[in-house]
């Protein structure tokens, strides 16, 4: 099972929750944010896990590379334009071939699928305590990259293509609820000289796009919510 097969039933937990975006940020209180001296304040931003997809009439999303590609654009430069409004430098990790560097993007995926599963099912140990890492390996991207922090973003965005729309509205006749397009997604901010996730928030929105600059936006703005830097 793809990992997008296996987030896609607990992103819809809490998105069919939202009414609007929803966010829940939650910081490290153990470990707050510092920079070292002689690197400045610089980020790490990993390319971005986006897609953009087409909802169906029978409710299976196709993902669309064309829309994907502007979602990404989108949301690298908005979260760019962000940082540096802040006074923080980004250093972009595109198009990753290396293969610890690979394995680390993938080991945050399911990361942070436990933290959203946490948010739902409190795990035993992690009720009261915000305190996840993905381990030393991390020092590979401060090592390539020459950044204290690095920023993770996974975004899944879905709209109801045509035939969907009108089983949306003759199921609403009936009294039935079917779900439409929605947005879901969660953003994390990594510590690369501890491997410790300082800060973590996560999105839920039944109305945002990615299609177009202005809720592009808003949608970055929401995903940033409560960062802190």
């Amino acid at each position: 099972m793809r990992y997008r097969d296996k987030i896609a039933p607990l992103a819809l937990c809490f998105a069919l929750c939202a009414c609007g975006a929803q966010t829940k940020n939650q910081v490290a209180t153990s470990a707050p944010v510092n920079w070292t001296a002689e690197a400045g304040k610089r980020v790490v931003l990993v390319d971005p896990d986006v897609e953009l997809s087409e909802l169906t009439a029978g409710g299976v999303t196709e993902a669309r590379a064309d829309w994907t590609q502007t979602g990404k654009t989108f949301i690298k430069t908005d979260i760019a334009s962000t940082l540096q409004a802040k006074g923080v430098a980004i250093a972009a990790a595109d198009n990753v071939s290396d293969r610890h560097e690979a394995q680390l993007i993938k080991l945050h995926g399911a990361l942070g699928q436990s933290i959203l599963l946490n948010s739902v099912v409190p795990f035993p140990t992690k009720k009261n305590n915000f305190d996840w890492t993905l381990g030393p390996g991390v020092a590979a991207f401060r090592d390539h990259y020459h950044g204290d922090y690095a920023l993770f973003v996974f975004v899944r965005d879905s709209y109801s293509s045509a035939g969907r729309q009108a089983v949306i509205v003759a199921a609403a006749i009936l009294g039935v609820g079917v779900q439409g397009g929605q947005q879901i997604g969660f953003a994390s901010l990594v510590d690369l000289r501890t491997g410790r996730v300082v800060w973590f928030n996560r999105l839920a929105n039944a109305y945002g796009s990615l299609k177009e600059e202005k809720p592009a936006a808003e949608t970055v703005k929401h995903l940033l919510e409560g960062l802190p830097l």
